[in-house]
């Protein structure tokens, strides 16, 4: 059909104010995934700057917080703009909470002494998280507002603008690390541990007027409507291979744990591996981390050609069979064992004097520090070097598997569960494998994980016939129609 020329001028804007639309939940995407991952490097020592006689196991419960709020705020997000039929509010009221919720973490020293800031940090942590709920709004928007030919493209980009920010945070917190002690107005402390947070603040403020300014939820055109409704009745008539989506969530727990416990236990790592202070171990798990990053962005510039030549399945396996010898170089094998630096800063009668002595090394009272062979600093790079390389390869290639296994079924509600079992995942790995590394160090967590990720290669071997997209069974089925 054609159109006459303001026709042609309403489609063009209309088709102008969608992209814009998407490509600002891009954006949504990105920064909410920075300011999860800014975080992390600074929140070990950060704890022990509040509490010196914090433990490992805290760490995970400080670190779960985050995935704990947005596993139960994503569902409901998605249900309320689901009912309202617009996912702007929801956003807005989410993006609030993630102000409010690093404010929390931020102001967190000025409880006092004792537990109180401690469980401040873990409650700001758990509301910031519940923020990180407009994840799930933005992949629904995406598989909404995009025909059947557009919605693997969209969903992908839209995971890897999430995959960037989880690189791109620890560089931001290398930054903010440079502050030191920083400066103090009253009780507020603007230093390396609280800057991130404040940060977050920032990213999520503009995040908001950018959406406020510019996203619009225009109703797409006419034409577009009736295409998507057009290709969805030619072939809705075959069903889903739920089997396939259940096995692309599974590796995607996996994918999403590996890298979250990377990032969680690599500052506690390297201060007790090396003998580093609080402020070193910072400093240089954020350097590795943003260095390493560019292996990343060189994994998304070659994804889809990796694809297309050895085929999304291999890949997907190939990339799992990375992270597991990723894991085999983080086993301790030396040389030497780990430096034998005081790990409390100075007490006399119980007090702590902060001033005196910064939290340096391992933490003594834990066993595995006196036995134990160190992990070499050559280890942890190049260690971390092939997960940033096969973390964004595996997360890529599940999430548009899961698009292109729904076909043009509606995908919002199955998006939002997978978003929900990568909250789960980074809420349960954490605070499982902190525990771990506190009773038996970093030897039970490289074997541990490497099993996890070789078993994840093979079970996508075993299972690839079920992960066959739902456009390559309408053609075996046509094809067996007219033979």
């Amino acid at each position: 059909m054609r159109m006459n020329s303001e026709e042609s001028s309403y489609y063009v804007l209309a088709e102008r104010k969608r992209w814009r639309s998407i490509r600002i939940m891009y954006l949504t995407l990105f920064l909410n995934s920075t300011g999860f991952s800014i975080i992390l490097p600074s929140l070990w020592p950060y704890l022990q700057e509040l509490s010196p006689t914090v433990n490992y196991s805290f760490l995970g419960i400080a670190a779960a917080g985050f995935s704990v709020g947005q596993l139960f705020a994503s569902p409901i997000m998605g249900k309320w703009s689901t009912d309202r039929g617009r996912v702007t509010l929801p956003a807005q009221i989410c993006m609030v909470l993630g102000v409010l919720g690093n404010l929390m973490y931020a102001l967190a020293g000025t409880a006092g002494a004792g537990t109180v800031p401690l469980w401040l940090v873990t409650v700001g942590r758990v509301i910031t998280g519940a923020g990180a709920g407009c994840i799930a709004l933005a992949r629904s928007y995406h598989s909404t507002v995009t025909s059947i030919d557009e919605r693997t493209g969209v969903v992908s980009k839209g995971s890897m603008a999430q995959a960037s920010g989880f690189i791109i945070g620890p560089g931001l917190s290398f930054l903010t690390s440079l502050a030191g002690k920083g400066i103090q107005y009253r009780s507020i402390v603007f230093d390396q541990y609280t800057l991130p947070a404040y940060l977050c603040v920032v990213l999520i403020l503009f995040n908001m007027i950018i959406l406020a300014l510019y996203f619009r939820e225009d109703v797409p055109p006419t034409e577009f409507m009736i295409n998507s409704v057009i290709q969805s009745s030619e072939i809705t008539t075959l069903r889903v291979r739920w089997s396939g989506v259940v096995v692309c969530s599974v590796l995607f727990y996996i994918a999403m744990m590996s890298f979250t416990i990377t990032e969680t236990l690599g500052t506690p790592l390297l201060q007790a591996e090396l003998g580093l202070s609080q402020t070193k171990a910072i400093k240089y798990s954020s350097i590795f981390l943003t260095c390493t990053s560019v292996f990343s962005f060189i994994t998304f510039s070659i994804v889809t050609p990796l694809g297309r030549r050895f085929g999304e399945r291999k890949m997907m396996g190939i990339a799992f069979a990375l992270s597991g010898i990723a894991y085999i170089l983080l086993y301790p094998m030396g040389p030497g064992h780990i430096p034998r630096v005081q790990w409390t800063p100075l007490a006399v009668n119980n007090t702590v004097f902060q001033d005196d002595k910064e939290v340096v090394g391992c933490n003594w009272s834990n066993k595995w520090c006196y036995t134990q062979l160190r992990v070499s600093i050559y280890q942890y790079i190049c260690a971390t070097s092939i997960l940033l390389f096969a973390y964004p390869l595996s997360t890529v290639i599940i999430i548009s598997r899961v698009t292109k296994i729904l076909g043009p079924h509606p995908q919002g509600t199955v998006l939002g569960i997978l978003t929900g079992i990568g909250c789960l995942s980074r809420a349960v790995g954490p605070a499982i494998f902190s525990s771990l590394f506190e009773l038996l160090g970093p030897v039970i967590v490289s074997i541990v994980m490497c099993i996890t990720c070789f078993v994840a290669t093979a079970t996508s071997y075993v299972f690839r016939s079920r992960l066959d997209t739902f456009e390559n069974r309408i053609q075996r089925l046509n094809a067996e129609i007219f033979t």
